[in-house]
């Protein structure tokens, strides 16, 4: 059976894929989403199917080791989101043994060389990042596939020196060896080559820049009538509303949810001065608990975890988010972006161009320039120019496809 694997260590990161699904089975291809989310979490179905797409827990397998897996599975190739992590480097290995193409598609924006300082500053400070304190048993299971398949007490051993001297490099910032060789990694900008190339040491000829999946939706989706949007996808009685992009923010940053309660609550409250609303983006690993939907509720807040991206952006008075990789969404329909840099906000990495969207240090001036919508539009399609590249074409999927299916 010709069969295209996508793996990935949870099962919310599915859309990724779901995006090249069907152009795979157009072209005659079975596919299948193994993740290891059991490893996280209790409550996790051994197999289901989304939109078409399968998806199988390892514990479907009654198995911790991935290579049983793949080999049972055997698939043609593999699609991976992730490329630095301890699990990462095993399915290098298990890929290189059993002769299967393995293929690393970046999903998101890579974080800049100018924040990579302060994003690795915060994760030394705020220890709950650390690999030693990450105790938990998807550490327990990554660490005995990588054992079992290195079968080498020297590389074993030689994984902790290197972790104890800069964890980073099996997180967030990888430096390239043989345990990342794949066959290409897939790269959305031409600034995230030259961040993988320059910056963690990869072969030139082994990254390409195919662009981002999600703009081929984005670029083909129609813009709607405003209230028509506003009333009938975002339930809106008013139209003046705010489109805050939820980063994620983590506690390698030290936010937990109520430090992004709090931080909602310092915005929101210079909003409902000016009648404005909040309608949120969710992240996709974000969780909500019943403080945060009570909250929501007290706070007339709107949220959703998916909606029509390209017109919530569109038909915003601005678009609000600290570094979210989306912004360039809001770049390409020429909306101004604000994104905070005071209170709780302080010291979070700065990810774009100052002349590209407008970082606020204090709340008096977010206040003050709320209707100042001006943006510097020459120096935003330099920069669109150099992140993005040619691939606003509508056609990323398919060339990441024919990425994945040459190579067969």
């Amino acid at each position: 059976m010709k069969r295209i694997l996508y793996f990935d260590n949870w099962d919310k990161g599915y859309r990724n894929f779901l995006r090249l699904d069907s152009r795979f089975k157009e072209r005659g291809y079975d596919t299948l989403l193994v993740h290891t989310s059991s490893w996280i979490r209790n409550d996790v179905e051994k197999e289901k199917t989304l939109q078409g797409l399968k998806f199988r827990d390892v514990s479907y397998y009654r198995t911790n080791r991935i290579k049983k897996i793949i080999k049972k599975e055997a698939p043609s190739a593999i699609v991976i989101l992730n490329l630095s992590f301890i699990l990462d480097r095993a399915l290098v290995k298990i890929c290189k043994d059993l002769g299967i193409n393995l293929y690393y598609l970046a999903h998101g924006k890579l974080i800049t060389r100018e924040s990579q300082v302060v994003v690795k500053d915060n994760m030394k400070k705020f220890g709950k990042s650390k690999l030693y304190s990450k105790v938990k048993m998807k550490n327990i299971y990554s660490l005995y596939n990588y054992f079992i398949e290195m079968k080498s007490l020297s590389k074993f051993f030689g994984f902790f020196i290197k972790a104890s001297k800069n964890y980073t490099q099996f997180t967030a910032f990888p430096r390239y060896s043989e345990e990342l060789e794949v066959q290409k990694s897939m790269m959305y900008y031409p600034i995230d080559r030259d961040i993988m190339i320059d910056e963690y040491g990869f072969p030139p000829d082994n990254v390409i820049v195919v662009g981002n999946p999600e703009l081929d939706d984005f670029f083909h989706t129609k813009i709607k009538d405003k209230n028509e949007f506003c009333a009938q996808d975002l339930g809106l009685e008013k139209q003046n509303y705010i489109a805050y992009i939820d980063d994620g923010l983590s506690s390698m940053r030290n936010w937990d949810t109520n430090k992004w309660l709090q931080f909602l609550k310092d915005i929101n409250d210079v909003l409902k001065k000016h009648e404005m609303q909040m309608v949120i983006k969710l992240h996709p690993r974000r969780e909500l608990d019943d403080a945060c939907i009570s909250f929501f509720k007290d706070e007339s807040i709107a949220y959703f975890k998916d909606l029509d991206f390209k017109n919530y952006i569109y038909h915003s008075h601005f678009v609000f988010s600290h570094f979210s990789s989306v912004i360039v969404y809001a770049l390409l329909l020429d909306k101004n972006v604000k994104s905070p840099r005071w209170g709780l906000s302080v010291g979070i990495e700065e990810n774009f161009p100052h002349d590209v969207i407008d970082y606020y240090y204090n709340k008096e001036d977010f206040e003050n320039n709320l209707y100042n919508l001006a943006i510097n539009k020459p120096a935003i399609q330099d920069y669109l120019l150099e992140a993005i590249g040619t691939s606003f074409d509508g056609k990323c999927i398919d060339r990441i496809v024919d990425e994945v299916l040459t190579g067969l």
